[in-house]
Order: structure tokens, then C-alpha cells, then sequence
């Protein structure tokens, strides 16, 4: 979706690729997507080899898990966990974007840390941070601070000041997670500037207290097959990951534990007990396969969990506190305009119940918001629309699993059956729906594909 990459054979016969991003790629600034760094002991804490704009060779193959045993399977996730035990192995002092020295003005005192030691480097800096949520939906124009962030109260309140100003400058993009329209669920801009001016207000009650969760990491969040290399003889050795290049220094919580080519989209696991096998008496073989699939897609996930907490407990912490509520207030505040204000307002009331429990409220400390029975109404309403809607957006999706345009995209090759299918659907929830000529054109406006 954003880079084009290229086999380029050498005169000496040597073969590598090459990436080279696309428009829509963002601002590239981390070192390793600029040019080669000579480095430091950094490297070996942080990634496998060198990261650089030559990604590999032929010899190195990515990693396609569909198409590997699964021993084949166990033994990259085995390898994937040593390699997030050296990424937990560094923090930083500062929230922002690894620099070179050369090419940002730093805080001073910015460092590693490394097993509780402070190490500076001359030739890293943290700066600015240039992830795609400061330049999407035409962010680059605002003029926002960002960054870098000696704490994380600072770095939070700089994300809800940025999605103010978002919201009172630009354009809002249309909603990518819920389907609005007449009757239904309506955006509303005053109420996403309460619920954010609310996130503002508690923004350091949020806050877990002396915990690793929070701790500044730089972390890989995108770890799917395409960007991930091992070695054809050894699946056990990680060659290389690619597609560094917006990757960031954040508090880990609001990294993704979980390796995408896990293929794992379903709830959480109420317990890390392996699954028993389901008996497949009467299955045709369609559906055996498919559940076989599922089977071992769910006993692989368990595995990876019952690895994190053995092998990497801060980083299960994480699991743990991102279902609390207040780790969904942040993430909410955070994600404003694509999943809207109804399902933080509804959470935010919730909170009262468990005000004073949170570690960063002092006994004495009211909760800060007072609603009405009027409000609460309003608040309950608009939630219940926002979970229907969502409700009907992963309706659509399991309708067509294989043809689901995931961020808007779909193969070349399957795009005319894609577009077929959504023509179908989207007319069917047209007549569902829409009563008149205006409504009917209300709801084209917001439907999700177009």
C-alpha cells in the first residue's frame, strides 16, 4: 500500500531489494530509512541486523505462516519472543522519534536505557515525532507541538490538544469503523470537543502509577508476513524485519503485543489453557478444514500468550491493562474522529463507579463531572446507535470474510468481485434503511467504501 519494492541485480551478480515509498508513505525521519548507520550498541538491544534501505537478499524469505508447518509456526514465534525480550530490554528517556544526532534539534539529557543503565550516544537524538496520525486527514498543516516529551502526561495531553485542533481546523474524514446516516448514528463535532476537553481534564488520573507499561520503548507494530524475513533453513532465526520507518518511541501500552501474522482477529482469551479438540463427526470437508484452521489459529494465539507471560511479563502487563477502561478512554481520546465521541462519553460515565480506585486519584479527589439526567439519556442513546452501527459494519465483513477491503484495500485481481459484492450489500441497506430520496443520498455520503 505504500512502498513499491524492487529486485536490482548488481554487476557482480549480487541481487537485493529496494524500497522506495509512495506518496501516501508519510514523513520518513527514523535513521534506519534514510540511509545505512554504522551502529552502535544500540543495534543489538533494539534489532536482529542492520536495517537499512537494501532489505535483504533472495537468500532470506519471508515469512508466509499459511503455507508453513506449524512446528514450523511454534519455532518463529519462539524466535519472535526473543526478539521483543531485547526491544523490553530498552527504554528512553523521552517520548518522540529516534534521530540522528545531526539532524534534529534534542532535549538535553536525551539517552538510552539499557538493564537500569543511562547510556548516552552522540550519534542518536529523540525529536519530533512524525507518525501518520500527525499528517493524516491533513494533520501536517496544524500547528501543534510534537514533541519530543520528557513525561508521559505531557505526551498525552499533546495527543489531545493535537485532536482538538484537528477537529476545530480541519475537515472531520469520513468514519472507517462506523456506518452513520439518518436515524442512526450522527458525528457531532461539539460533543467529540466535550469528550476531549473531558480526556484533557483527567489526563494524569489515567496515568498508571511506578508501572513498565508506561515505560518510553521504540517497538515494531506491524509485524505481518510481509515485513518479517527468517532464514529458509532455520525457522527459528529472524533474518530481518523491514518497514521501520515510522516507527516510534511511545509508552509501550500503546504498542501492539501481538505479531500480525499470529492471524488472530477474535477476542481475548478468558484463560491460557490450551483448547481441546472439537469433534468433526458429520463435518463435510470445507467446513473440517476450516475449523481445523481455526483450531489451530486459537491454540497458536494461547501459545504466544502463555510465552509473553512467561518470557516477557511487562509486555503481558500490557495485555492486561489495555482491557481495562481507563486504557480504552485513552485509546478513544486518541481515535477521536474514526470511532467517535458516543463510546468515550459512555465510558467516561462509567468511571465515576471506580474514580477513586484509580492510582493517580488521591482519596480526597471528586470525580470532576457532574451529569444530568438529560445528559446521561443523550449519552446512552447515542452510545447504543454507535455499538448498532458497528454492529452492521461487521456484519458486512462476515458476509464477504475473503473479499473485506481491509483499510480500503483490495488485490487488483479481486477488485471487480469486491466492488459487486459491496454494490449488493450497500443497496440492500439503502432500502433498508433510507425512506426518502434525501436520506438515501445522506447515507451514499457515509458509506464506507467510496
Amino acid at each position: 500500500m505504500f512502498n513499491k519494492s524492487f529486485l536490482m541485480t548488481m554487476e557482480d551478480g549480487q541481487e537485493v531489494v529496494a524500497k522506495v515509498p509512495n506518496p501516501n508513505d508519510g514523513v520518513h525521519t527514523s535513521p534506519w530509512s534514510v540511509k545505512s548507520p554504522q551502529w552502535t550498541s544500540l543495534e543489538k538491544f533494539l534489532i536482529p541486523q542492520r536495517l537499512m534501505s537494501t532489505l535483504g537478499t533472495r537468500e532470506q524469505n519471508h515469512i508466509i505462516l499459511g503455507h508453513h508447518s506449524t512446528t514450523k509456526k511454534l519455532k518463529v514465534i519462539l524466535a519472535m519472543t526473543a526478539l521483543q525480550k531485547k526491544w523490553l530490554s530498552v527504554s528512553f528517556s523521552h517520548y518522540g522519534i529516534l534521530y540522528y544526532a545531526g539532524d534534529v534539534q534534542s532535549p538535553a539529557g536525551n539517552h538510552y536505557v539499557n538493564e537500569g543503565m543511562a547510556i548516552n550516544d552522540s550519534e542518536f537524538a529523540i525529536g519530533p515525532a512524525t507518525g501518520r496520525d500527525y499528517f493524516d486527514a491533513g494533520r501536517s498543516v496544524l500547528d501543534i507541538e510534537n514533541g519530543s516529551w520528557a513525561s508521559l502526561t505531557q505526551y498525552l495531553q499533546a495527543v489531545g490538544a493535537r485532536e482538538i485542533k484537528a477537529m476545530q481546523s480541519l475537515k472531520p474524514p469520513k468514519h472507517i469503523a462506523l456506518f452513520c446516516g439518518p436515524k442512526i448514528y450522527q458525528p457531532d463535532a461539539a460533543k467529540k470537543l466535550t469528550a476531549l476537553a473531558s480526556y484533557q481534564k483527567i489526563v494524569d488520573a489515567l496515568i498508571p502509577k511506578g508501572t513498565s507499561v508506561t515505560s518510553p520503548c521504540l517497538w515494531h507494530d506491524d509485524v505481518h508476513g510481509d515485513n518479517i524475513f527468517v532464514d529458509p533453513h532455520n525457522s527459528e532465526k529472524i533474518t530481518g524485519i523491514i518497514d521501520w520507518q515510522s516507527c516510534h518511541i511511545s509508552p509501550l501500552f500503546n504498542h501492539n503485543p501481538d505479531p500480525a501474522f499470529l492471524d488472530w482477529d477474535g477476542l481475548e482469551p478468558e484463560t491460557l489453557d490450551q483448547l481441546e479438540r472439537s469433534t468433526l463427526y458429520g463435518f463435510s470437508t470445507e467446513e473440517r478444514s476450516a475449523a481445523m484452521r481455526e483450531y489451530v489459529i486459537q491454540n497458536g494465539f494461547i501459545g504466544w500468550r502463555k510465552l509473553m507471560h512467561a518470557k516477557n511479563p511487562d509486555l503481558y502487563r500490557v495485555v492486561k491493562f489495555r482491557k481495562t477502561p481507563v486504557y480504552w478512554l485513552i485509546f478513544l481520546a486518541h481515535r477521536m474522529n474514526e470511532i467517535g465521541e458516543a463510546h468515550f462519553l459512555s465510558r467516561l460515565v462509567d468511571l465515576k463507579d471506580t474514580w477513586a480506585d484509580l492510582p493517580g486519584v488521591t482519596r480526597d479527589t471528586p470525580f470532576p463531572f457532574g451529569f444530568s439526567e438529560e445528559d446521561l439519556e443523550c449519552i446512552r442513546l447515542d452510545s447504543d446507535d454507535a455499538i448498532a452501527v458497528t454492529e452492521l459494519v461487521s456484519e458486512i465483513k462476515e458476509k464477504i470474510p475473503d473479499l473485506w477491503p481491509d483499510k480500503g484495500f483490495i488485490e487488483y485481481e479481486r477488485y471487480d468481485d469486491c466492488k459487486a459484492v459491496l454494490d449488493e450489500l450497500k443497496g440492500q441497506i439503502l432500502d433498508q434503511l433510507a425512506e426518502t430520496d434525501e436520506e438515501k443520498a445522506e447515507y451514499q455520503r457515509h458509506w464506507l467504501f467510496e
